[in-house]
């Protein structure tokens, strides 16, 4: 599947659910464990340059890639992780709190990309094994584009609470606004808090301003 095509998809997408960010209802997207290679651990662990592109996802050039891999930490080991795509500058394995007392891991709560205080874990494919300091719990966060976030009267970094509906309705706090021009409006929780909330992939939250 080529990037325009998948930038196309998105586009459609973004479309349709623009309407509703104007009422601050914002689309859930529900995120299992998973993990991003750099470009030197995908070559390392698949003898690839680039990922193989599975199906597309909301954000424009984001996917969910074929390859797997297995996670592996001091008490046990999850298989068939899958990995996203394109390739980050540094590798990262994205966990809920649950996952990692089961692996064993003291995993810090932060933002993709801050592996300062990251677990070490062993990441295996089908090429080998690497160690890397990548396991991390994403904060709760909602993405969107730089012009979304204005009409709303928000920016990069702010925080604010979301509310869900149905029979588990509650306000959830401290979500970051993370902003790039090309991305379309989405909440992003893992597993452990998609089930607290009692939402799943396709629901929607209403921003809160704090």
């Amino acid at each position: 599947m080529s990037t325009a095509l998948i930038d196309d998809i998105a586009e459609r997408a973004y479309a349709k659910l623009l309407p509703l960010l104007r009422g601050g209802q914002v689309l859930v997207g529900v995120s299992n464990r998973h993990v991003h290679l750099s470009h030197e651990d995908l070559q390392t662990l698949f003898g690839l340059d680039e990922f193989e592109v599975y199906r597309p996802v909301r954000q424009p050039g984001e996917f969910a890639a074929t390859q797997h891999v297995t996670v592996h930490g001091p008490k046990a080991s999850f298989e068939n992780v899958r990995c996203m795509g394109p390739c980050r500058a540094k590798s990262q394995a994205e966990l809920s709190l649950t996952d990692c007392r089961a692996l064993g891991l003291a995993a810090p709560i932060t933002q993709s990309g801050h592996l300062d205080q990251a677990a070490w874990v062993d990441i295996e494919g089908p090429r080998g094994v690497i160690r890397r300091q990548a396991g991390m719990v994403a904060a709760r966060h909602i993405h969107m584009g730089d012009a979304d976030a204005r009409a709303l009267g928000l920016k990069d970094q702010d925080l604010v609470s979301v509310e869900f509906d149905g029979i588990r309705g509650v306000v959830g706090h401290n979500f970051i606004i993370r902003t790039k021009p090309e991305w379309v409006p989405e909440i992003h929780l893992d597993t452990d808090e998609a089930n607290a909330f009692g939402v799943s992939s396709g629901d929607f939250g209403r921003i809160v301003k704090d």
